[in-house]
């Protein structure tokens, strides 16, 4: 069951990724992970599904969060 979990949210990484790539409304990957952060995923999952470090994801997550102040 554990193992079924995981390849779904594999396959849902990757579906994201997908759709974020050919959307036109998130042309920068700062914006792809603002959105991805709204939309509730943890840093790590936005990771993933960018294909970045987990240190890169917070560096930009700092940043946002500082702006929208």
């Amino acid at each position: 069951m554990s193992q079924d979990i995981e390849t779904t949210n594999q396959l849902l990484r990757i579906i994201i990724a997908l759709l974020l790539e050919e959307s036109e409304a998130f042309p920068k990957l700062r914006q792809r992970v603002d959105f991805l952060d709204r939309a509730g995923l943890k840093p790590s999952d936005i990771a993933k599904v960018l294909g970045r470090t987990g240190n890169y994801v917070s560096k930009e997550l700092a940043g946002i969060r500082r702006a929208r102040r």
